[in-house]
């Protein structure tokens, strides 16, 4: 059990404040259970908190340039209680193998989100706590060595993780309200912030610790995320899949004092891309290359 103080003030030029002034008890508890001698079945829970920062809680309104809002703290945030649920089988067939499957439940209450003032002639964002969210998923974690296809496949391992989450914040009443009367199949929710329905990460590593050598193609991608809200009812905005390609080449000399390191990035040349969709059709909001990135390192070691 842990015991947390938090103690925020903000304070503008005006003289107006903005503070959190809180005492939380925040139990935890994980259980393992040894099902067989290389398999383990684990559970826990977890009461934890997030706090306002600085400048959500601030009461002042800064411009934001590069999407042209208007960024208003609010002084009345409250801090976020957060309780987590975890349950997680895995097994190791041997060692440096894995294969896990895991489930995850996270319930929040008073959690900040930015919405905006409907009654502001401006487009004007303000940080507020509304009533509750959640967010749930299954993670699967797989790691194995590829020496059962050949012994001269010693150093080569395989690893993935693949995530599948649900999330769902509450809208402020006000918002709401606004929204449904133009589009009533829109709800009382939406999907977090920057939170993506799934997420997959893959690489495949050559690891020769006897000649120096460390060679890595890896691979991730996330799924469609809920990037900027819209107002009036407008629909928000999302930041598209960007799949991402990178490779990695390491060659130690002379007893690992030197290193010589080549990494390419973004190998697809994956566009960074921010859409709308309303009625079936998707609108492109922002596009933009990333380009391919390549670094070349020598790093020596003194001992």
């Amino acid at each position: 059990v842990r015991l947390e103080q938090t103690n925020i003030s903000v304070i503008s030029a005006n003289n107006s404040e903005g503070s959190v002034k809180q005492t939380d008890l925040l139990p935890s508890l994980s259980l393992i259970y040894k099902l067989t001698d290389n398999t383990n079945l684990r559970g826990s829970f977890s009461q934890t908190l997030a706090r306002p920062n600085m400048r959500e809680l601030a009461p002042f309104s800064a411009f934001d340039f590069i999407g042209g809002f208007i960024y208003t703290g609010n002084p009345e945030l409250d801090r976020t209680l957060v309780q987590n649920y975890d349950l997680r089988w895995e097994m190791f067939p041997r060692a440096g193998e894995i294969l896990a499957v895991s489930a995850y439940y996270k319930n929040f209450q008073n959690p900040i989100i930015q919405a905006f003032i409907q009654e502001s002639q401006y487009p004007e964002i303000k940080f507020q706590n509304v009533d509750q969210a959640m967010v749930y998923g299954v993670e699967l974690e797989f790691r194995k060595r590829l020496d059962f296809i050949s012994p001269s496949f010693k150093n080569w391992k395989f690893t993935t993780n693949f995530s599948y989450i649900f999330s769902e914040v509450d809208l402020t009443a006000e918002e709401e309200e606004v929204i449904n009367e133009l589009n009533p199949e829109f709800g009382g929710s939406r999907p977090f912030q920057g939170q993506s329905p799934y997420l997959l990460n893959a690489a495949l590593n050559y690891n020769n610790i006897e000649t120096g050598w460390d060679v890595i193609l890896s691979f991730n991608v996330f799924g469609e995320r809920l990037a900027e809200i819209n107002r009036f009812g407008t629909p928000d905005v999302y930041q598209q899949p960007i799949p991402q390609l990178d490779f990695s080449i390491k060659k130690s000399f002379m007893d690992n004092r030197y290193t010589v390191k080549l990494n390419v990035a973004n190998i697809l040349d994956a566009k960074f891309r921010k859409t709308m969709s309303f009625r079936g059709n998707e609108y492109t909001f922002i596009e933009q290359p990333r380009g391919r990135t390549i670094g070349m390192s020598i790093n020596y070691t003194i001992r």
